[in-house]
């Protein structure tokens, strides 16, 4: 027979007791506090993603929130209107009659109604300048610019894109030729985000200039002559050469702006699209724009300016590229 009772080694030797406290309680206590902690880090987690879909459907609901049609309305008008910079715009459709005094319009807004405007292109990669004015002083105005025509894009992105201006703004969006056309009209279409019916219209008529150059100014230090006059008493107001930048000049955003042309937005807009040669270097006979200027795009945003409610028409032409 055998038995512990015959075992050279004690009992408690040769089996030994588990303590009772860890073998009944400590593996027990562990698991319960791993789960708790797990618990509170999914309660976290699931805290977390509320306030995240919660933040994220804020924002989309705002932007895309629903918008009653007179709160976008003036006088029966849409609260945004749209033009080219290009000095030969008129009335949509033939819809109006154009101003006879652009300064001394009573309305708040730059035009009677919808413009159609001509391009005067120079060849493939060619500028022109596409302004859109808010005249809402109270809402930001979220939209999607869309244009008809595959062979222009929006600054090279594209024939859609969309943004938003801030009240009483104005923004200025360059539109491209992206392929040689002789001549083509299409119609750029500004929407609200939230009302697709809400839409303003712009026709273009584009056209060669017989001429196809292959260097078109964007981001570029360029030397420009200028004239500039009052557009309705046609009273000549400067002229001159300077540099400056196809576009927004970045030392426009020092306190105070450095070149005086930072006080005129439109300006350096203006020269987008100047055309040249490669081979010319210094003079370059011919590359112009006439650009017209509203006063949000010109003076009026400075308080107590003699020419703060003036429309300026600039002649530019391109001197020298000067990188």
């Amino acid at each position: 027979m055998s038995g512990s009772w015959i075992s050279d080694r004690p009992e408690a030797e040769e089996h030994p007791v588990v303590p009772i406290g860890l073998n009944e309680m400590a593996v027990p206590r562990i698991s319960i506090l791993a789960s708790f902690g797990t618990i509170a880090m999914l309660l976290l987690s699931a805290i977390w993603l509320g306030l995240a879909a919660s933040s994220f459907l804020n924002q989309f609901e705002d932007a895309f929130a629903a918008v009653a049609e007179e709160d976008i309305q003036v006088n029966g008008r849409w609260t945004w209107e749209a033009t080219l910079l290009f000095d030969g715009c008129d009335a949509r459709d033939g819809e109006w009659v154009w101003p006879s005094n652009l300064a001394e319009q009573d309305d708040v807004f730059w035009f009677p109604g919808e413009v159609e405007c001509v391009w005067e292109h120079q060849g493939v990669g060619d500028y022109a300048h596409l302004a859109i004015h808010n005249v809402d002083d109270e809402r930001e105005l979220p939209i999607s610019i869309e244009v008809n025509d595959a062979a222009i894009s929006i600054d090279g992105n594209g024939q859609s894109v969309v943004t938003s201006i801030d009240a009483g703004d104005a923004i200025i969006i360059p539109l491209r030729l992206e392929t040689l056309v002789e001549e083509t009209q299409f119609t750029i279409e500004i929407v609200h985000v939230s009302l697709p019916a809400a839409k303003v219209s712009l026709d273009v008529d584009m056209f060669s200039d017989g001429s196809d150059r292959d260097r078109h100014t964007r981001n570029e230090r360029i030397s420009v002559t200028y004239t500039v006059w009052d557009a309705d008493s046609d009273e000549q107001l400067d002229s001159g050469t300077l540099p400056a930048t196809a576009g927004e000049d970045p030392m426009c955003n020092t306190e105070p702006p450095v070149p005086w042309v930072c006080y005129i937005e439109g300006f350096g807009w203006g020269l987008v699209g100047l055309d040249a040669d490669l081979q010319e270097t210094i003079t370059l006979s011919g590359t112009n724009h006439r650009v017209l200027l509203p006063p949000d795009l010109a003076y009026g945003n400075n308080d107590g300016h003699e020419l703060q409610n003036s429309w300026l028409l600039f002649d530019l032409e391109l001197e020298q590229m000067l990188i």
